[in-house]
């Protein structure tokens, strides 16, 4: 499974995630990441002082997915604010517009 724009690469493979019962919502890139540290918190019923490193690896995965596709939507965002043509004919002394109703 390839994802299209992402520079991480999907390294546990779908039955794994299967197999692992990982829910749809956390197949992503650092699934792989998450099907050992759910082993340990089950190993360590839930302890939160427990596999704490394989959580910080997982956080960090996944923060830095979040911050990827923040930039990558800076970029769009960016690109698309260079395509739209600048509208500088306002008009003095006009109070605000109102609009019409939807169903108008």
């Amino acid at each position: 499974m390839e994802v299209s724009g992402c520079s991480k690469k999907m390294i546990a493979t779908q039955e794994e995630m299967v197999e692992a019962k990982v829910p749809i919502s956390y197949r992503d890139q650092c699934a792989h990441l998450l099907i050992p540290l759910n082993k340990c918190r089950q190993s360590e019923l839930y302890l939160p002082w427990k596999c704490g490193d394989e959580r910080h690896v997982y956080e960090k995965c996944e923060y830095e997915l979040v911050m990827e596709r923040m930039l990558q939507m800076q970029k769009i965002r960016a690109s698309s604010s260079d395509n739209l043509p600048v509208n500088n004919t306002k008009q003095q002394g006009a109070g605000p517009t109102i609009g019409l109703p939807a169903n108008a």
